[in-house]
């Protein structure tokens, strides 16, 4: 049962999200449609309304003071002049190879794509100390961890993607000053061992693993992708905030049977779970999952007692207030959107599921996947404008296997520098729960899928559509009531 205050710190949450996400994606005429919701929400509760309203403000500064920074900064009047530059930049996230594109017959070679932290630009004999986000973009193929430290040539671009103050496009070779921390090597280390025993099992059930257990889907193949994105699978492709819960859950449980209090448990469970965020890099839905546990950690430490909706809506707050541009992020908001329904929906659906198939147990276990794609189809159209006949079925069919795939793929993670031969046999125990989801992923690519418009309108469809099917509940129960 969720308390008002629960609910207060969720919409307090959700209005930040709203007001930084309206600012960074909708153009600024939109905004005079906010101001009847204003209104009516001043009718309706003024002291809840002011709340939101507030929390909205703040939100959409945080992300036009960002965006205003970003747009005036040092290297604003070198973009696109074709002025060579040398920056020396901190590498932020793993580069990813792309694919060669078809450019009116000429086929362009695949680029390496990296989000990097520009420390400082020479131009004209003259440097500059600054600290940027920037897309790097060179011909080379790179294997840079986060945390290096590179010198490069190269010419500055305009670039599309708001998080970024350019689009840097490398000339050249780069040098590599200094490598990543002793945290970066090991975890990159630990990374490539892993891959290297998934390697061994074979098929796309081996290249599945590094990016379900760890986030490394450089082994997943371009076809493998789109059939998972067909089927409503693709959060699977890459390490979710699901994972992230479940490690945690599995961590309690554990250490219950050595450690007796509670207080040194919850230490215990932090050092390791930021472990695992340095292992599995600090994606959307980890640092949402991180930071809602470590809200109810935090209370569970000072005798409070939390709830998760407490968590989410200030996972929410914190994370846009360190990083609004997360607000426009599509990972985040199917994170935040599959734990929202998790949280709201599951009792619901799994009561209404228990009168179907009579047993209580799957009722809840199906309500699960349920709840959660049904709040996240709206925001899955909006991404990829199809929604696939699959996704419901398909995420029912596959949601026993991610809990022993996550916990055993980790400890064969964990295993595998030290003692990679029981890593592999701790793999093969999970071969065919992996492939499972490789079956249901290619199968399910073929079932029938709408086409519908992307962007404003497509969410519009899917929360029409989840509308109309609330209201056919609610008449069918008024029906039988009668």
């Amino acid at each position: 049962m969720q308390t008002r205050s629960d609910l207060r710190l969720l919409i307090i949450g959700l209005a930040i999200w709203s007001g930084a996400a309206l600012v960074g994606l909708a153009p600024s005429q939109y905004f005079v449609l906010v101001a009847p919701i204003w209104v009516w929400l001043f009718g309706w509760h003024r002291t809840v309304a002011l709340l939101i309203v507030v929390a909205m403000i703040t939100g959409g500064l945080l992300m036009a003071i960002r965006l205003h920074a970003l747009d005036q900064t040092l290297i604003t009047p070198l973009l696109d002049s074709n002025k060579g530059v040398v920056a020396i930049v901190s590498i932020r996230s793993d580069p990813a190879l792309g694919q060669p594109k078809d450019e009116g017959g000429y086929i362009k070679p695949a680029s390496t794509t990296a989000l990097v932290s520009a420390i400082s630009v020479t131009q004209g004999g003259q440097r500059y100390s600054l600290h940027l986000p920037l897309r790097l973009t060179t011909s080379e193929q790179v294997h840079w961890l986060p945390g290096s430290v590179v010198s490069c040539h190269g010419v500055f671009y305009s670039s599309t993607e708001r998080r970024v103050a350019a689009l840097f496009a490398v000339r050249g070779q780069c040098s590599l000053l200094h490598g990543a921390s002793t945290i970066g090597r090991w975890a990159g280390g630990l990374r490539g061992d892993f891959r290297s025993i998934s390697l061994r099992l074979g098929s796309q059930a081996g290249a599945l693993l590094p990016g379900l257990v760890l986030g490394d889907t450089s082994l997943e193949s371009p076809q493998f992708k789109n059939e998972m994105l067909r089927t409503g699978l693709t959060h699977l492709t890459a390490v979710s905030g699901e994972n992230f819960a479940i490690l945690a859950a599995f961590l309690s449980w554990l250490l219950q049977w050595f450690i007796p209090r509670a207080r040194i448990r919850l230490l215990i469970n932090a050092f390791v779970l930021i472990g695992f965020i340095f292992l599995v890099r600090p994606s959307p839905s980890v640092l949402r999952a991180t930071v809602m546990v470590g809200v109810m950690m935090l209370g569970q430490a000072r005798g409070v007692r939390g709830t998760a909706l407490t968590g989410l809506g200030g996972a929410i707050a914190i994370l846009i207030f360190l990083d609004p541009f997360e607000a426009t992020d599509p990972g985040f908001a199917l994170s935040v959107a599959a734990t929202g329904g998790i949280l709201l929906g599951q009792r619901p659906l799994a009561h209404i599921l228990a009168k179907r198939v009579r047993f209580q147990s799957l009722a809840e276990l199906l309500a699960i996947p349920l709840a959660a794609n049904l709040f996240c189809i709206p925001i899955s159209i909006a991404i990829s404008g199809i929604f696939s006949c699959a996704a419901l079925p398909a995420n029912i069919l596959v949601e026993p296997v991610i809990a022993p795939l996550t916990i055993i793929g980790f400890i064969a993670a964990l295993l595998a520098p030290l003692w990679p031969e029981v890593g592999y046999l701790l793999l093969t125990t999970q071969r065919f729960f992996a492939q499972w989801i490789v079956i249901v992923a290619h199968y399910g690519a073929n079932l029938p899928a709408l086409t519908l418009p992307k962007g404003w309108a497509g969410a519009g469809v899917g929360l029409s559509g989840i509308a109309i099917l609330l209201i056919s509940l609610q008449v069918g129960r008024s029906l039988r009531i009668r």
